[in-house]
C-alpha cells in the first residue's frame, strides 16, 4: 500500500507539477489562467481561430514528411512480422479458441445500445434536444464495449468483462482520471477543443465529461483482447525483437530525458513538442514503475517480445477510427487544431493525427496492467 501511495505522489508531482512549474517560470499569464480554469472548457477557442496552432503554424510538407517517416519506420518491424504471420500461418490459434460459440445475449444488447446511441448522436430530434449532449455519447461507447467483449467471448470463451469483472469495472473510473490528465496537458498545447457544450453549467460539464471519459480504457482493453484471438497478434509472432530493459540505468535516463523534454516542451515550445504529449506520460509511468521496482506491462521488452505494445497500439487505432467516425456528425464534438500537419483530414482528424493513437495505446496498456495484469495478457500459440 505504501508503494502504491508513493506511486500516486510521484505521478502527480511529475505529470501535473512539471508543466505547471514551467508555466509559472515562463511568465505566460494567459496560459496560466487557462491552466487554472476549471472545468477546462474549450468551446471559446474556436471563436478565436487566430490563436489556434493550425492557423499560427500552417501546413509544412517538411514536418508532414518527417512525422510520417518516423511513424512508418517505428511501426515497420511490427507490420512486417504481422504480414509474415498472416501469410505463413505462424501462431495459428488452436481450434478450440475459434470454434464459433454463440454470440452472447449481452452482445446483442450492446448492438441495440450502440445503434440507438449512434442515431441519437447524429440526428437532431426535437424531443431529444434537452438531452442531446448528455445522453448520446456514453451509451454509444457502452454498446461498443459490450460488443467487443462479446466478440472476444464468441471466439475464445473468455473476455475481460466476464473473466475479471471487478478489475474491468475499475478501469472505468481509472479511465476518467486518465483522460482528464490529457485534458490538462491540452491546456498547454491547444491541439483540440469542443463544440456544442456552451449550454452546460460547470458542474454539468464536469459530470458529463467524467462519464464520457470513463469509456476509454475499457474500450481499448476490449479491442486488444479481441485482437489477441487472431494469429497475427499472437505473442510468439513478436519474439526475438530488440531487447530493451527499461530498468537499466541507460534506458531509464532516456525515459527521464523524454519526460523532461515533453513535459517542459509543451509549455516552452508547444508548436514543436506537441507530439510528446502522447509519449512523455508513457515514459513517466514506466520510469516510476522502474524506480519503485514494480511489475510493468513492458517487462517483456527485456526478453525481446513486443507483442503487448503492438496489440494495444493497434487496438487504440481501431478505437480511434471509431471515435473519429462517431464524432463526425455529433452535436457535442471535438475539433482539432494541429500545427504544421493539419491537412488531409479524415472527418475532423488530420491523417497524421492518427499516429498519436499508437503511443496512446501503449499508455492504455501500462495503466490497465497496473490495475490488473491479467487484463492485458496475450496468447501464445501451442507448438
Amino acid at each position: 500500500m505504501a508503494k502504491k501511495i508513493l506511486h500516486y505522489i510521484l505521478l502527480l508531482a511529475i505529470l501535473l507539477g512539471v508543466p505547471y512549474v514551467c508555466c509559472v517560470l515562463s511568465g505566460d499569464d494567459s496560459m496560466l489562467e487557462g491552466v487554472k480554469a476549471f472545468p477546462p472548457r474549450t468551446e471559446d477557442w474556436g471563436a478565436h481561430p487566430e490563436k489556434l496552432w493550425n492557423f499560427r503554424r500552417p501546413f509544412s510538407w517538411w514536418a508532414f514528411a518527417g512525422l510520417a517517416a518516423f511513424t512508418f519506420f517505428s511501426m515497420r518491424p511490427f507490420v512486417v512480422r504481422a504480414l509474415k504471420a498472416a501469410v505463413g500461418g505462424r501462431g495459428k490459434a488452436p481450434a478450440a479458441q475459434t470454434c464459433g460459440r454463440p454470440f452472447p445475449w449481452w452482445g446483442w444488447m450492446g448492438c441495440v445500445i450502440l445503434a440507438a446511441g449512434w442515431i441519437l448522436s447524429w440526428n437532431r430530434f426535437e424531443w431529444f434536444r434537452p438531452l442531446q449532449v448528455q445522453f448520446s455519447y456514453f451509451p454509444l461507447w457502452m454498446g461498443f464495449i459490450l460488443i467487443m467483449n462479446a466478440l472476444v467471448f464468441k471466439r475464445s470463451g473468455r473476455s475481460p468483462m466476464t473473466d475479471h469483472p471487478v478489475a474491468y469495472a475499475a478501469t472505468f473510473p481509472a479511465s476518467s482520471l486518465f483522460w482528464w490528465f490529457f485534458e490538462y496537458l491540452n491546456r498547454y498545447v491547444w491541439n483540440w477543443y469542443y463544440l456544442g457544450i456552451a449550454d452546460l453549467s460547470a458542474l454539468e460539464y464536469s459530470v458529463y465529461a467524467t462519464i464520457c471519459f470513463a469509456s476509454v480504457l475499457p474500450a481499448v482493453t476490449a479491442v486488444a483482447a479481441w485482437l489477441a484471438t487472431f494469429s497475427v497478434f499472437d505473442d510468439s509472432v513478436y519474439d526475438g525483437m530488440a531487447r530493451v530493459d527499461m530498468r537499466k540505468p541507460g534506458w531509464n535516463l532516456l525515459l527521464l530525458a523524454i519526460s523532461a523534454l515533453g513535459l517542459s516542451g509543451v509549455v516552452f515550445f508547444p508548436d514543436y513538442a506537441y507530439p510528446l504529449l502522447w509519449i512523455s506520460p508513457l515514459a513517466v509511468f514506466v520510469m516510476v514503475q522502474a524506480w519503485l521496482r514494480e511489475p510493468c506491462a513492458f517487462d517483456s521488452f527485456a526478453r525481446g517480445n513486443w507483442s503487448i505494445f503492438f496489440r494495444f497500439s493497434v487496438a487504440a487505432l481501431v478505437c480511434g477510427l471509431c471515435w473519429e467516425t462517431w464524432n463526425w456528425h455529433a452535436y457535442a464534438k471535438w475539433v482539432y487544431a494541429v500545427p504544421w500537419v493539419h491537412r488531409f483530414q479524415i472527418w475532423e482528424m488530420p491523417i497524421l493525427g492518427f499516429a498519436g493513437y499508437l503511443p496512446f495505446g501503449a499508455e492504455c496498456a501500462v495503466v490497465t496492467a497496473w490495475i490488473c495484469p491479467a487484463l492485458v495478457a496475450g496468447r501464445r500459440a501451442e507448438a
